[in-house]
């Protein structure tokens, strides 16, 4: 969870990142080669039992805090834009910025995200069993913390280039089993201790707080079309690996 917003983590840190010492890129060009010859085709893993995961759609207020220099990120509010939809399904999910200039993110069970953009026929796809960050820190504690009129739970994710607060109503299952794998983000670190959707997040860099603000829970059944994808030339996002 693209953040759970995997490569919208990716594109933050990007955003942010002075550039790394030479031997760092070096190191990191070769990773991303690698990873990239060992890329499979796009080939859906067998569905794994829902046991009751919910499936639906939740959206949410993106919000962007600053004590540097904000217009240092203004480019990324217009990528971005201030609202995100996330729709569940049977493994699978989407991230969706109807005003941003990202379409949207789609994980399927191949282990890959896709990203597609407006104006541009092209798909970028991120291998998520890949995050460079050191992990330091996976902590799951009760909270009074409300929103919606639910009392929400917390898991803090801490690594060497964020900390991530997720706040969570354990009353919405969401099976950790489908997420196993998805190591981008150490989405599989929340999925294992948290069992739910997020429902509020903090997402914290150096300069920059990323909060993402419920605004709606829909539970609905997800029709299988939703999740085809484009026949588009798809290639690899140039931050994978990095």
């Amino acid at each position: 969870m693209k953040k759970i917003l995997m490569i919208f983590l990716v594109i933050v840190l990007s955003a942010c990142a002075n550039k790394t010492q030479e031997n760092n890129k070096e190191e990191k060009e070769v990773v991303t080669k690698k990873v990239v010859e060992e890329t499979p085709p796009r080939v859906e893993s067998a569905e794994i039992e829902s046991n009751g995961s919910f499936e639906g759609r939740i959206t949410y207020e993106i919000i962007m805090q600053t004590k540097g220099d904000a217009k240092k990120y203004a480019p990324m509010k217009k990528v971005f834009g201030d609202t995100l939809i996330i729709t569940f399904s049977k493994g699978r999910y989407a991230m969706q910025y109807p005003d941003g200039r990202v379409e949207y993110i789609k994980y399927l069970r191949d282990n890959h995200q896709y990203r597609k953009m407006i104006y541009l026929d092209t798909l970028y796809f991120t291998n998520t069993r890949i995050e460079n960050s050191t992990l330091y820190s996976s902590l799951k504690e009760d909270t009074d913390f409300e929103v919606l009129g639910r009392k929400l739970n917390m898991v803090s994710i801490v690594s060497s280039k964020f900390k991530k607060y997720y706040y969570y109503d354990p009353s919405i299952y969401m099976n950790p089993e489908y997420f196993k794998k998805h190591k981008l983000g150490y989405d599989n670190k929340y999925y294992e201790l948290a069992k739910s959707p997020f429902l509020y997040a903090e997402i914290v860099y150096d300069n920059l707080k990323v909060i993402f603000k419920p605004i709606k829970i829909e539970k609905m059944e997800i029709p299988e079309s939703f999740f085809k994808l484009p026949d588009l030339y798809t290639k690899a996002d140039e931050m994978m690996g990095k």
